[in-house]
């Protein structure tokens, strides 16, 4: 379980990933944009992992990336955080806890890592962003188990749209 993160440095992530900003306002100003939401809210946790798991085998572990900002979290946030996960996720923030130190923000994303990012963020303990490359496709974070998503081509959209069908997942443009 220890090869769950592999730390990107910034330089590096910037330069592969395009889709990218600083604020939700500045995605929706800048890049197409759609809206990921499960078929019924009972699955909705369940439904975004399995999405999430068969865009990264569309994109490869090697073009897949995320932000997860827990290093730069104070003691007491991180141990709050820490003190929010149910076991099986402590046991992972465990074995990756190394993975997370210092100021490294950005890391390929592996699809066996795929359920913890996506539960911290469905869960509201950890808001992540996920990057794809292979076919441009960013997916912010969490509202309701609703994820905001941006892209640029058209037909990247209908790659992602006809995935999400097949996971009981809707994408509303």
């Amino acid at each position: 379980m220890n090869n769950l993160l592999h730390p990107v440095n910034e330089n590096k992530f910037k330069e592969i990933v395009n889709i990218r900003f600083n604020n939700i306002n500045e995605g929706f100003n800048n890049y197409k944009s759609a809206m990921l939401k499960s078929k019924t809210l009972e699955d909705a946790e369940e439904n975004i992992i399995k999405f999430m798991e068969e865009v990264i085998i569309l994109n490869g572990e090697d073009n897949s990336f995320v932000d997860l900002y827990f290093s730069t979290l104070e003691k007491e946030d991180k141990e709050r955080l820490i003190g929010l996960l149910e076991e099986k996720d402590k046991e992972i923030m465990e074995s990756i806890k190394d993975t997370l130190q210092g100021d490294t923000i950005y890391f390929k994303l592996t699809k066996d890592i795929i359920p913890f990012i996506t539960r911290l963020s469905t869960r509201e303990v950890l808001f992540c962003t996920v990057y794809f490359t292979k076919y441009p496709f960013t997916i912010w974070g969490n509202y309701n188990k609703k994820f905001p998503c941006f892209y640029k081509a058209d037909k990247v959209l209908d790659l992602y749209t006809n995935i999400a069908k097949e996971c009981d997942v809707e994408v509303i443009v």
